[in-house]
């Protein structure tokens, strides 16, 4: 223990402390006028081994796992103990201003094989011992307010007419399983902040201020991280009023972390007009212009017959320039809800042109969803998008062993525009299907599309079985272009230029995924399953080249369940062919578990004290897909969690 006796008496001190103190709740409202001191004090343990013929060795905040000669001998257990007081303090100075600051003091980090990349073990290894998680200031008035934020989640603008979505929305919570198998029913208290763990930034942070005057609203937000690793952003939005329709004009102003250039800033503003008409139905055009990058090169491919194009391909490679005109891009949506034999139905139809420097591409969204009867609802969407200028491919002299000179490549940093996830040409086909005890109301509380528990209406699991059903079919036509990431230092990087894009789909991808949920007997439940086959993200995990450690594609397929009675709740999971859960490593290279397995146990001692008993196994079975990073281990982690506070008036309520 590197603080020694002197830190270890302060923990204990504050152990003892915590029980003395009252608890908390932090869904009380702050009195006017007020203090509070909203404590979590958490002991931890773990325990673990890697599987036998197998070794484990640090490799940064990273682990790295190789094979080994070790006789079938099993590998001995070792204990890591940590301590950690995370502290939130509020304070509300008026009926319209508050502000609070999340921070963190940690002694001892217990070093774990799951998810070992995170804030507290690059503290420990940096011989830190502080850490500020979240700031933020409030002033609300009747008719105006501001906002000063780090670290702390934002939603955008959509609601307020941002048809475009250039405000991003932030949200920084990764939960404790894998990104193939991603209902996390484990403890929110267990969740990841994504930001933190990677980059060692507090996203987003800024200066948000708005208001209303006449009916016209406005809003403008400064900020360094209001989008990830982009350290300079301006934004802001008016709305007017025109009898019953809205007018909503946003513009952005960023710098761009992904250019060759450091000062280039990436500009675009958007016009929009929102017109509801009839019951419950709504029209919405809009037009977007961003310019970033005109005047400069790029390259295009044209397919030619067989072996006629360069170096006996398919393709010529030709080069042109980007223009304005390229920034501009339309949109049009149109929603109805129609009564048609005696069900309300909701239909959608999206209409989006994106000029290559705006977007690059055409899009067609298709929705549709109504109450079957009462108690089951339906809903369905269609997509079909293609870019405008599809991607280059790699061609070169040699062969796949050999590379020799290369006569094109996909679009790099170089290039104003590329192909990416976002506008590669794909067909998409969702069906929801929900039985709700409900008469006519949804599960979800944001979006219908999400199975997820954190997207669930808390009646829903007061209710005796609730249900929903997911089908999702995803088919890739066309390979991208080159991309960039953040690695596990939080750089961006660019792909390599030497190698295609993402490769195509031999053929459409499924997915199903189904969630139930309620309350029988006092006994609460939630159980979940998930399965079909999921594309690696970085084209680098495309390869034929079978040496390499990575999948293009995993078949995967996750179960999940927890019963809750009283003080204790058990959960458990198994899932194979999951993708390892550091979200900008291992789905996008393309590295995942053979088998994963857990179970868990809680149980509350006091409203405000619980204790966790966790334990996860993983292995790797097939020789062909062996990630160092990924190795066989067992883990059992246990953690003690007591939540105590202080609140202190300092003037009349």
């Amino acid at each position: 223990m590197r603080w020694g006796k002197q830190i270890c008496g302060i923990f204990l001190g504050i152990f003892a402390m915590a029980f003395i103190c009252p608890g908390y709740s932090e869904d009380v409202p702050l009195n006017v006028g007020s203090l509070r001191l909203s404590h979590d004090l958490r002991l931890e343990g773990v325990i673990h081994r890697v599987s036998p013929g197998w070794a484990v060795e640090n490799n940064g905040l990273n682990k790295s796992y190789r094979e080994i000669d070790s006789n079938g001998d099993k590998t001995p257990w070792t204990t890591e103990w940590g301590q950690s007081l995370l502290t939130d303090v509020a304070a509300r100075f008026s009926p319209s201003v508050s502000g609070r600051i999340l921070f963190e003091l940690q002694g001892d980090y217990a070093d774990r094989f799951w998810r070992p990349i995170n804030e507290a073990h690059r503290l420990d290894q940096n011989d830190e011992h502080f850490i500020l998680r979240q700031a933020e200031g409030k002033i609300k008035k009747e008719n105006w307010y501001l906002d000063a934020f780090s670290g702390v989640s934002r939603p955008d603008w959509r609601a307020y007419g941002d048809f475009f979505r250039l405000y991003p929305e932030t949200y920084f919570n990764e939960d404790y399983l894998g990104s193939s198998g991603f209902y996390g029913i484990c403890q929110s208290r267990w969740n990841q902040n994504l930001f933190l763990n990677i980059s060692e930034t507090r996203v987003p942070q800024g200066l948000e201020l708005g208001g209303s005057l006449y009916g016209i609203e406005a809003a403008a937000a400064t900020g360094s991280e209001l989008n990830w690793g982009y350290s300079n952003s301006y934004f802001g939005r008016v709305s007017v009023p025109v009898q019953s329709s809205k007018i909503t004009a946003v513009y952005k102003d960023e710098d761009a972390p992904f250019a060759e250039d450091e000062d280039e800033r990436d500009r675009a503003g958007t016009l929009s007009l929102e017109t509801p008409f009839g019951s419950g139905n709504k029209l919405t055009v809009g037009a977007i212009y961003r310019p970033f990058r005109s005047g400069e090169t790029y390259l295009v491919a044209r397919e030619t017959p067989g072996g006629s194009g360069l170096l006996g391909s398919s393709y010529n490679i030709s080069q042109k320039t980007s223009h304005n005109s390229d920034g501009l891009g339309g949109r049009l949506r149109l929603e109805m809800q129609p009564e048609i034999f005696s069900r309300l139905w909701f239909y959608a139809v999206d209409l989006t042109h994106l000029g290559i420097l705006a977007g690059n591409k055409n899009q067609i969204d298709v929705e549709a969803g109504t109450h079957i009867s009462a108690y089951v609802r339906s809903d369905f969407k269609y997509t079909y998008r293609k870019p405008i200028e599809g991607p280059i491919p790699f061609l070169y002299e040699g062969t796949p062993a050999n590379v020799g000179a290369i006569a094109a490549n996909p679009r790099g940093p170089e290039s104003p525009f590329n192909v990416n996830w976002s506008n590669r040409e794909a067909a998409f086909f969702l069906a929801t299907f929900q039985l709700n005890p409900d008469k006519y109301t949804s599960m979800f509380q944001y979006d219908p599309q999400i199975l997820g528990r954190w997207n669930l209406f808390k009646e829903v699991k007061d209710k005796p079985f609730s249900m929903a059903v997911q089908y999702r079919m995803s088919d890739y036509k066309t390979t991208t272009d080159r991309q960039y990431y953040w690695d596990d230092s939080g750089e961006i990087v660019w792909e390599s230029a030497a190698h295609s894009g993402a490769w195509a789909s031999d053929h459409p991808l499924n997915e199903f995924r189904v969630i139930g949920t309620g309350t029988l007997a006092s006994i609460g439940y939630f159980l979940g399953f998930s399965g079909g086959q999921m594309p690696a993200i970085s084209s680098l995990a495309y390869d034929t080249d079978t040496s390499r450690p990575n999948k293009s594609l995993t078949e995967y397929w996750s179960v999940e369940a927890e019963l809750a009675l009283a003080s204790w709740a058990v959960r458990g999971h198994y899932g194979s062919g999951i993708w390892g859960p550091e979200p900008n490593i291992h789905p996008f290279w393309g590295e995942s578990y053979d088998r994963l397995w857990g179970a868990g146990v809680s149980y509350k001692i006091t409203s405000n004290t619980v204790w966790d008993l966790n334990y996860i196994g993983a292995r790797q079975d097939d020789n062909l897909f062996l990630p160092p990073s990924l190795g066989p281990f067992d883990e059992i982690r246990t953690t003690f969690s007591h939540r105590f506070g202080f609140e202190f008036q300092f003037q009349e309520m």
